[in-house]
């Protein structure tokens, strides 16, 4: 079973399996996600300024 995954490498194009998906998944998070939690963040500064003073 082993060898014919090996062949199909070989002759083929390699199939991406669930481990890559995953690790895409990360790499997206890992570059949105701090430029969404400052763009937050300043939102709700923003919002709780405008509660104090309002």
């Amino acid at each position: 079973m082993q060898e014919s995954k090996n062949q199909e490498a070989k002759q083929g194009e390699l199939k991406p399996d669930w481990k890559d998906f995953v690790a895409l998944v990360m790499a997206a998070y890992s570059i949105l996600l701090p430029p969404l939690l400052l763009i937050f963040g300043a939102a709700a500064l923003v919002l709780l300024l405008l509660y104090l003073v309002f």
